[in-house]
């Protein structure tokens, strides 16, 4: 039994691997396409369904025949939160009856997808050898999100985006001039967020040089992504990387890094179109709306003239999408109306789990974050070496991503959300390294 066993494990282990890289690989270049669409909605189902669907059979198989296997302590936190979830999702099918079953059951699945490569990195990033392999397939990809880019710019690539119900069917457009750049992802949101990610992991490599040469080296690459970033536009996700930074420079001690590599931030935004545009717009949303309050003579503008409508995102959020969502909060204080129950998008994460799964799976959301913000800490503090690269980098990314969830749904967004949930599984495995 023995002799049968250990090539079964062994083939196991290997087609494991590459199914994990592949979807290191695959995500960010693969732009969404969709396979197939369901009925009533524009939720696709798409290929890196099936592929993380098969990886993970092929893990459950694999810790069946290893046996001698340990989950991490946050797998608890996780349950609870998939628990709730759950529990809301069959209070919506039958209590309140404000959703369609399948999709609020396919919602619930997503999120339990995403997170699952938490897991599934985890146990794939057990040596030293495949932490190394595994960053690596996070950070070459990038370079073809560049190039497509720039394909996007400069030469009429096709773009497509999920930003609203038509395109979400996989109809490829042109970048349209004044349009936002999304390269392969659905969006400049997720492009965004995703471009902060590498550019954390390579400025956390450049923080840990004692060189001058290979800090010079790593910055070159940082200054191409950056450029790429400013493409964007995302004004939230210029927040996000500007804590990222800040994080990496306190951990490190690096104070003229940190400020080199903030210089360079905000000097690009200078020079991008699409910031100036953006920040003078929310600059004369905020102008307009102090002149009409005044001690002497209030002014009470009347619907159209509501200053908070000159800046469309910043309108679509208070007006529509977050009161949405506190009236799915009333109507089931505890459990929310469901997954689905308030449409695709809420741009806030946080009172996005409020409305579909109430005052229980917001506590339980936020207790699992919490948990992962103090464990990526420690992880910081404790590794050394590349360990520490991987750990400080996650932490910087995991605090640029709950701050971005304030006005994104990051943790919807397919793309992102499994590259997210991957690198904290990347991050966990520093905890206990093997040298094999």
């Amino acid at each position: 039994m023995k002799s049968t066993k250990e090539p079964i494990l062994k083939l196991l282990n290997s087609v494991y691997k590459y199914l994990v890289a592949a979807i290191f690989i695959f995500i960010p270049l693969y732009p969404k396409f969709p396979l197939f669409t369901l009925p009533f909605t524009y939720v696709a189902i798409r290929a890196e369904d099936f592929l993380i669907g098969v990886t993970l059979l092929v893990l459950f198989l694999k810790l069946i025949m290893e046996r001698n296997f340990k989950f991490p302590k946050v797998t608890y936190p996780f349950f609870v939160y998939l628990g709730i979830g759950l529990l809301s999702s069959l209070s919506a099918i039958l209590v309140t009856k404000n959703v369609n079953s399948p999709l609020v059951l396919l919602h619930y699945f997503r999120r339990l997808e995403y997170m699952s490569l938490f897991f599934i990195v985890y146990f794939a990033a057990k040596s030293m050898a495949n932490k190394k392999y595994l960053l690596e397939l996070a950070i070459y990809p990038v370079i073809g999100v560049l190039l497509y880019g720039l394909a996007q710019i400069y030469l009429g690539a096709p773009v497509i985006s999920t930003m609203d119900s038509e395109s979400s069917k996989g109809i490829a457009l042109t970048l349209r001039p004044g349009v936002m750049l999304n390269s392969t992802f659905a969006g400049h949101y997720d492009l965004a967020i995703y471009l902060i990610m590498i550019m954390t992991f390579l400025a956390s490599l450049s923080f840990s040089f004692k060189k001058n040469l290979p800090k010079i080296l790593i910055t070159l690459p940082f200054l191409s992504l950056l450029w790429l970033f400013m493409q964007a536009g995302s004004r939230i996700g210029l927040l996000g990387l500007s804590i990222s930074i800040c994080i990496l420079t306190y951990y490190y001690k690096n104070l003229v890094l940190g400020v080199i590599y903030l210089g360079l931030i905000f000097s690009s935004v200078l020079t991008s179109p699409q910031y100036i545009s953006r920040f003078m717009n929310l600059y004369n949303v905020v102008l307009d709306k102090f002149s009409q309050i005044t001690i002497f003579k209030p002014v009470y503008a009347t619907e159209e003239q509501r200053a908070i409508q000159n800046d469309t995102s910043t309108s679509i959020r208070f007006d529509v999408e977050w009161p949405r969502a506190m009236r799915s909060f009333y109507k089931n204080p505890l459990l929310g109306t469901g997954y689905s129950s308030i449409s695709l998008a809420t741009d806030n994460d946080y009172l996005r789990a409020l409305g579909e799964t109430g005052l229980l799976g917001l506590l339980s959301f936020l207790s699992l974050l919490i948990y992962i913000f103090k464990k990526l800490k420690k992880l910081a503090l404790d590794n050394l070496g590349l360990n520490k690269v991987i750990a400080v980098s996650t932490l910087a990314i995991f605090v640029a991503f709950i701050t971005s969830a304030v006005f994104i749904d990051v943790f919807e967004s397919s793309k992102i959300a499994i590259l997210f949930w991957s690198y904290l599984g990347l991050a966990f495995s520093t905890e206990n390294v093997s040298k094999v």
